[in-house]
């Protein structure tokens, strides 16, 4: 009683399973090379995309404290005699860029009419969009900031 072997000499194996189909070899390989791109980009848009809200953030935040850093510089000798503040456009500007240093940011103060206006720029480098080509963004950030007296409103 003989054995017939597994496999006919000279004839090809079958594929268990599905037959396949010529000229298909590697379709596979290149559709999950594709995915996989697609899913890192989406990943770098996510990341890099919250990275820069972030720094917008910053950006607006340190604004908006050195203008109300600013606002604070009144001349005493109106507020002691009483009648409306006055902020001092030099120490008032001063202020301003002293917080800007602190913070790390660098930007610029307008001081006129009792209102302070400062522009913030800041900048970060992307963490996954760097490997295509996308080097450092620049952000910006703006606030202003008027001295008003009063407890519950604005008094003259």
């Amino acid at each position: 009683m003989s054995r017939r072997p597994a496999v006919q000499p000279g004839a090809q194996p079958r594929a268990r399973g599905r037959a396949r189909i010529r000229g298909q070899d590697g379709s596979v390989s290149l559709l999950l090379v594709v995915a996989v791109f697609g899913l890192l980009i989406a990943v770098g848009l996510v990341v890099d995309g919250g990275q820069k809200l972030r720094s917008t953030q910053r950006a607006d935040d340190a604004a908006s404290e050195a203008a109300r850093a600013a606002v604070l510089s009144i001349e005493p000798g109106n507020t002691i005699r009483g009648e409306q503040p006055k902020v001092n456009p030099a120490a008032a500007r001063q202020a301003a860029q002293a917080y800007l240093q602190r913070a790390g940011v660098s930007g610029s103060v307008a001081v006129g009419d009792g209102r302070v206006q400062v522009r913030t720029t800041s900048s970060f480098t992307p963490s996954f969009l760097s490997i295509i080509g996308l080097g450092t963004q620049t952000v910006t950030g703006q606030a202003s900031a008027r001295l008003v007296r009063g407890v519950d409103q604005e008094q003259p």
